[in-house]
C-alpha cells in the first residue's frame, strides 16, 4: 500500500466492534516462552508487530499457528533458541519484552536493541538495572543486550525511576518464576499491564496488586497450559470515536471496556460530545462545533500519550483554544506540520503545543510519521473539504487495520461511494484489487481445480498445460469489492515461504510443509484434499527387528529434516539426516540410509522395493493458509474466499 486516500467532509455514523489490543497481545505472546505447555490465545489482532512476535517465537523453536477459529495457538516447549536476532526485530520496539522471560527460562539471552517508531529514545535501562537487581549480568555487544542468570534470576526489590509499561511487564514476567519474592514500585496500572497479570496467574503464576503501583510476585517452579483472551484495543476504540466526532456523525464501538478510557471520555464529555456508555460499548454523537479543551498526557490512569495526536486532530476544528502537554514522550508532536499543512493553527512551545481551532480543514498531500501521528492525519483527512493523500503509510497499515471495514462503511456521499478510500488500488468500491493466491504443481493442483472452480475461483486458463507461473483468475465481487484474482503456480514445498513473505496473500498447502517449516501464516481452512500420512519406512528385516533403542544412532534419508529429527528425539535416538528431494525409497536399497520419513498415500512404492510403514508421524490434507498482513488489510475479500470454500465443502461434506 503507497498512500491513504481520503474524501472527507461526511459524517460518519454506523457501529464497529473494536480488536484485540496490540499492546497487550506482544506481552502476552512472550509470556508463552514461560509456560510449560501450549497457550491459546482469543482476540489476536493481525498487524505487523504481532507477525514480528510470532515470527520470532518460531524462529527460537516454538509451534505457532492460528486454527479455523482464528484463534492463536503457541508451544514454546520445543523452543531452543535463547537469541532475537536484528534481522527478526529490528522494527519492532516489543522486541526487549521477550529478554526476562527468555533469561528466566534458559539462563542467558540475547536480544538485539529494539527498534520501532520515531518518537524518542524510550531506553529499556531500567528493564537492565532490574534484572542485574535479580541477580543477571548484562552486556552490550554490537547492540545486542547479553543476559547471563547461570544461578537463575532471584527476587528482588525494584524501584522504577519513573513509570514504564514495558519495564513493569518485563520483570513481572522474569519474577514469575524467579526464585523467591519480587517487588516492582512506581509500577505501571495501564490496563494491558493488568491483563498480562491475569494472564499469568491463569496459567499458574502468584501476583498480587497488578493495577496498583505496587505489584508483588512471588516465584513459583513452572506455569502450565491453558487459554487467555487479549482486552479491547483502548487506542483503537479511541481513535474509532474520534472519526465519527471530528466529521459530526454518531459511532459506537462495541466489544471494548469503557473503564479503559475514563480519562479520554471525560475530555470530550467537556469539548461538547454526547457519550453514552453500556457494559462493553461506547456511542458517541455531536451535531455541534467542539469546545476547545486543555490535557496533558499521563501513565494511566491519566490521559494516554497514544490519544494525544488524535485529540489534537480534534481540537484543530473546535472552537476556542486547547493547549496540549506531552509529558511521556520527547519527541511526540511531529504530526504538528502536516496538520498545518491542512490548514491547523498550532504553535509549539518545547513539550506544548497551542491549537488554536480554525473553521474548517483542507485536503492536502501528508506524509505520515509515527503510528498515532498517522491517525490524526487520517482523522484530519476525514474532516477536510476535498481529498487528502497520506503518503509513507508503513506505520499506517497498522493504524487502519481496519479501516475499509469500518470507515468506508459508514458515511455514504449521494452518489454512493465511500466517504473514505485507503491504499492506492485497495479500499475504493471503484477501484480494483489484486487477491494473489500460490498454488502446488503436480498432483494437489489436479484436486485444487475443481474445489476453486466450485467456488467460482478458477484460473481463466488451463494452468495443467502452461508454462506460466502466474496465470490470472476471476474478476468478480467479493463483499462489496471489485478483485481479481491472480495465481502463482510453483513447488508445493514453496507455498508457504510465497505466503510467508506476503508475495502471496493465500496459498494451498500440505500440512506436512507447514510442520516442517512452520510459516507464520493464518490456517483458516481444512481443504480435505492430498490426503496421505507422513510416514517412517524401512526394510522389512530391519522394521520387524524393531524400532531403534534409545542412545542409539541412525542413518534417515529424507525431505523433512526437522520432523525427523523431532521424532527420533523423543525417542532418544541420535538421527543422521541425509536429505533428499524425491526418491526416498532407492535410499535404503543402495544402504544409504536404515529408515526413510516421507509421505504415504497407498504404500504401493515402499512395497514394490521392499520397504514396511513402521510409524505414522501425522496424518495430512490441503490447507488454505493466509498471510496475516493481508488478511489485516484486505480482511473482507480474504474472508469471502474462506466463506466460498468453507461453504462448498460443507456442501461436498452433506452429499457425500
Amino acid at each position: 500500500m503507497d498512500k491513504i486516500l481520503i474524501r472527507g467532509g461526511i459524517p460518519l455514523t454506523g457501529s464497529i466492534q473494536a480488536s484485540g489490543a496490540k499492546n497487550a497481545a506482544l506481552p502476552l505472546l512472550a509470556a508463552a516462552i514461560l509456560a510449560d505447555g501450549p497457550v491459546t490465545y482469543r482476540r489476536v489482532p493481525h498487524l505487523r508487530d504481532i507477525s514480528t512476535m510470532m515470527t520470532l517465537l518460531a524462529y527460537q523453536g516454538a509451534h505457532v499457528h492460528f486454527d479455523d477459529r482464528a484463534l492463536l495457538h503457541v508451544d514454546t516447549r520445543p523452543a531452543t533458541k535463547s537469541e532475537a536476532p536484528y534481522e527478526l526485530v529490528k522494527t519492532m520496539r516489543a522486541s526487549a519484552l521477550v529478554l526476562g522471560p527468555m533469561l528466566a527460562r534458559f539462563g542467558h539471552a540475547r536480544v538485539s536493541m529494539p527498534g520501532g517508531c520515531a518518537i524518542g529514545a524510550r531506553p529499556i535501562d531500567m528493564h537492565l538495572r532490574g534484572l542485574e537487581a535479580m541477580g543477571a549480568t548484562i552486556e552490550v555487544e554490537q547492540g545486542d543486550v547479553v543476559a547471563e542468570a547461570k544461578q537463575g534470576l532471584k527476587g528482588a526489590h525494584i524501584v522504577f525511576d519513573q513509570v514504564t509499561v514495558t519495564g513493569t511487564e518485563n520483570l513481572m514476567m522474569a519474577a514469575v518464576i524467579a526464585e523467591g519474592e519480587t517487588i516492582l514500585d512506581n509500577a505501571a496500572r495501564e490496563p494491558e499491564v493488568v491483563n498480562l497479570a491475569e494472564s499469568l496467574r491463569a496459567l499458574g503464576a502468584d501476583i498480587q496488586g497488578d493495577g496498583s503501583n505496587r505489584i508483588v510476585i512471588r516465584g513459583v517452579s513452572s506455569i502450565h497450559a491453558g487459554e487467555v483472551t487479549v482486552i479491547p484495543d483502548r487506542i483503537e476504540t479511541a481513535t474509532y470515536l474520534a472519526a465519527g466526532i471530528i466529521t459530526g456523525g454518531d459511532v459506537t464501538v462495541t466489544d471494548t471496556e469503557p473503564g479503559h478510557l475514563e480519562a479520554f471520555l471525560a475530555r470530550i464529555r467537556d469539548a461538547g460530545v454526547d457519550v453514552e456508555c453500556g457494559e462493553n460499548h461506547i456511542r458517541c454523537r455531536t451535531s455541534r462545533r467542539l469546545r476547545g479543551v486543555d490535557i496533558h498526557t499521563m501513565p494511566h490512569p491519566g490521559f494516554p500519550t497514544d490519544l494525544q495526536a488524535q485529540f489534537m486532530a480534534l481540537m484543530t476544528i473546535a472552537e476556542g483554544t486547547s493547549v496540549i502537554r506531552e509529558t511521556i514522550f520527547e519527541n511526540r508532536f511531529m504530526h504538528v506540520q502536516e496538520l498545518a499543512r491542512m490548514g491547523a493553527n498550532i504553535r509549539l512551545d518545547g513539550n506544548t503545543a497551542v491549537v488554536s481551532g480554525v473553521d474548517h480543514l483542507s485536503a492536502a498531500p501528508v506524509m505520515a510519521t509515527d503510528l498515532r501521528a498517522s491517525a490524526s492525519l487520517v482523522l484530519a483527512g476525514l474532516a477536510a473539504r476535498g481529498e487528502t493523500e497520506i503518503s509513507r503509510v508503513y506505520h499506517s497499515t497498522v493504524a487502519m487495520n481496519a479501516s475499509r471495514k469500518s470507515y468506508s462503511g459508514w458515511g455514504r456521499g449521494s452518489n454512493g461511494s465511500a466517504a473514505a478510500k485507503v491504499g492506492s488500488e485497495e479500499y475504493s468500491s471503484m477501484t480494483e484489487q489484486t487477491l494473489t493466491m500460490a498454488l502446488s504443481k503436480g498432483r494437489i493442483l489436479d484436486q485444487t481445480l475443481p474445489l476453486l472452480a466450485a467456488a467460482g475461483l478458477a484460473p481463466t486458463e488451463d494452468v495443467r498445460r502452461t508454462r506460466k507461473l502466474m496465470v490470472e483468475g476471476p474478476a468478480l465481487s467479493l463483499s462489496g469489492t471489485a478483485c481479481r484474482i491472480r495465481y502463482l503456480i510453483i513447488r508445493a514445498a514453496d507455498v508457504c515461504t510465497y505466503v510467508e513473505q506476503g508475495a502471496a496473500d493465500l496459498g494451498i498447502a500440505g500440512r506436512d510443509s507447514l510442520l516442517e517449516y512452520r510459516p507464520h501464516v493464518y490456517e483458516p481452512l481444512d481443504l480435505k484434499i492430498g490426503r496421505c500420512r507422513l510416514c517412517v519406512a524401512g526394510p522389512k528385516a530391519l522394521v520387524e527387528a524393531g524400532p531403534p533403542p534409545a542412545g542409539s544412532r541412525i542413518t534417515v534419508a529424507t525431505k523433512y529434516d526437522r520432523l525427523a529429527a523431532e521424532y527420533y528425539q523423543r525417542r532418544g535416538v541420535q538421527a543422521d539426516i541425509i536429505h533428499l528431494y524425491g526418491s526416498m525409497e532407492l535410499a535404503p536399497l543402495v544402504g544409504m540410509a536404515e529408515r526413510i520419513v516421507d509421505l504415504v498415500e497407498t504404500g504401493g512404492t515402499l512395497r514394490a522395493n521392499g520397504l514396511v510403514e513402521e510409524a505414522t508421524l501425522y496424518e495430512i490434507s490441503s490447507r488454505l493458509i493466509v498471510n496475516p498482513a493481508s488478511f489485516a488489510i484486505k480482511r473482507a475479500p480474504i474472508q469471502a474466499i474462506i466463506d466460498r470454500l468453507r461453504q462448498n465443502l460443507d456442501a461436498q461434506g452433506k452429499q457425500a
